[in-house]
């Protein structure tokens, strides 16, 4: 039981140094880019950063198709850019390892049209969401590599100010190697999917991948943890975060010096409606400025809720 869990918080990450991101597709219909916009408005202080996943552009061994959008991205970049949340969209997002290794042949001209393209829309960074399943990357130096072009890209961005981050999972082989893409100097931010669903062993999940962060950077400084708030019991989803349960994660993740939440996903319109229920915005507020009950202080309610998590 959680209620005889001990949380240290020594060493947690204090709230100047906290951070949440949030994930969710852009472009697609002008009604619910509003709608989201507006939900941000509403909730400023929980939207750190947001990585908006543009589906009119396509990869082609370069990211050259970003160019000649204006109109379009500007009907979706502009509200975000008004409302000074930092917008990093997807760069990247792909589970073909052979495109992938066409776009690390090409390193130079992707990174320097990556570079171009973020200042010519004002973007502060880029996403990279890149799964290698169809066909799955076997090529023995993979985790190098892609730590490689990460540097390269990264490091890039960084020399004009803006910021490089990238999903990575447990599931895969390669992007479960946390250490070598931490490692990478180029990165900001790893941003876990595995815990979407707060699976009965989240714990030793995040404990992995967070020790494999410390030991590539030295600190949970790049170590970002996800939440699928579209895991609400609506729409075909199984039910998985109640308050008390999301609260007790997030407690989770202090106790082990964890600063950073990716949240997938937001989309308001009329049938999804994420995040569904509000006590998220309460336990996010909390989370982001350091004011989360401890188990000492939230005892009570530990002892007298019959579905806390396990």
């Amino acid at each position: 039981m959680l209620g005889a869990l001990l949380f240290c918080v020594a060493g947690t990450a204090s709230s100047s140094q906290r951070s949440i991101s949030w994930w969710f597709d852009v472009a697609e219909d002008a009604t619910v880019d509003a709608a989201n916009a507006a939900t941000i408005k509403s909730h400023r202080s929980v939207f750190t950063r947001v990585m908006p996943y543009n589906a009119k552009v396509r990869l082609d061994g370069n990211v050259s198709l970003w160019w000649g959008h204006d109109d379009d991205v500007a009907a979706w970049n502009g509200p975000l850019q008004a409302l000074g949340v930092p917008v990093l969209p997807y760069l990247i997002d792909i589970d073909n390892s052979t495109q992938m290794h066409a776009v690390y042949d090409n390193t130079s001209a992707v990174v320097a049209d990556a570079v171009a393209i973020a200042q010519h829309y004002g973007f502060q960074g880029w996403f990279i969401d890149y799964e290698d399943e169809y066909p799955p990357d076997t090529d023995p130096q993979k985790s190098a590599k892609l730590a490689a072009f990460l540097s390269s890209l990264g490091n890039a961005l960084h020399a004009v100010g803006k910021q490089l981050t990238i999903c990575v999972a447990s599931w895969s082989a390669l992007l479960a190697d946390y250490t070598t893409i931490a490692a990478s100097s180029g990165v900001d931010e790893l941003q876990l999917m595995s815990t979407y669903s707060r699976p009965g062993n989240y714990k030793s999940v995040i404990d992995e991948f967070f020790s494999k962060v410390r030991a590539g950077t030295g600190s949970l400084s790049k170590a970002g943890v996800g939440i699928g708030v579209y895991y609400d019991g609506r729409n075909g989803y199984e039910k998985a975060w109640d308050e008390d349960s999301a609260r007790a994660f997030v407690l989770y993740v202090i106790a082990q010096g964890g600063g950073a939440l990716n949240m997938f996903r937001l989309l308001k319109d009329e049938v999804h409606d994420w995040p569904h229920d509000s006590f998220w915005w309460t336990v996010l507020e909390e989370f982001l400025n350091a004011t989360t009950p401890t188990a000492t202080t939230y005892q009570t309610r530990i002892q007298a809720t019959a579905h806390w998590a396990s």
